[in-house]
């Protein structure tokens, strides 16, 4: 019997310093259950950050108002010098494909493209008109009329006669008929707001009408 502790001592012994010296294992993460594509499994839509993980939203650029100007300029001088000596001539018959203000005279037809069209949603030329470039050189071709963009903009020229025409009817405003204009409405964007801010009185006034 006492061979028999002996043994079994060295037993419980070996076991506990065996335990004492083995390395230690860390224990494993509990698995975690992954959404494919994002959560609700939607190819990564909707997909938010770990919490704690802060993100960042860049604001899109600002347009460069004063290179769409130069720009507009510049293609407007290109034009002008084609048709050098017929600037007071209507454009329905200098330019090709005119559809609207046929009887205006080019000078002034061009300065309205500028200012009533290409400013007032804050764009150049080539925003709505079909071009190239070739060989490091801008080509546009005025007259083509497959640019989905001008389409809208022929159109949208026609609500805005339809509009004219029919307010000229009414004898009750306050104040002799104002023209409506792209401008009026667009303000420098091609997408223009339906809705507004809350104005606080420490807002600078909004843009108004110069009388006379």
């Amino acid at each position: 019997m006492r061979s028999w502790s002996v043994a079994i001592a060295f037993v419980v012994v070996g076991t506990v310093v065996g335990c004492a010296h083995a390395p230690a294992t860390p224990a494993a993460a509990p698995a975690t259950a992954q959404r494919p594509g994002g959560e609700g499994g939607r190819g990564g839509e909707g997909a938010r950050p770990p919490q704690g993980v802060a993100t960042v939203r860049r604001a899109p650029a600002p347009p460069n108002w004063e290179r769409q100007d130069s720009v507009r300029k510049a293609l407007m001088a290109e034009v002008l010098a084609t048709v050098a000596g017929r600037e007071n001539e209507p454009a329905g018959t200098v330019f090709k494909n005119v559809k609207f203000s046929k009887n205006m005279p080019v000078k002034d037809f061009l300065v309205m493209m500028d200012e009533q069209y290409g400013r007032s949603v804050g764009a150049t030329c080539t925003g709505c008109h079909a071009n190239t470039n070739v060989g490091g050189v801008l080509k546009v071709d005025y007259a083509d009329d497959s640019p989905k963009k001008k389409q809208i903009s022929r159109l949208m020229e026609q609500m805005t006669q339809t509009i004219n025409k029919e307010l000229s009817k009414n004898k009750g405003l306050d104040q002799p008929y104002i023209r409506s204009t792209c401008v009026m409405c667009h303000r420098g964007t091609e997408h223009m707001p339906t809705t507004m801010k809350q104005l606080k009185n420490s807002d600078p006034p909004p843009q108004t009408r110069q009388k006379g």
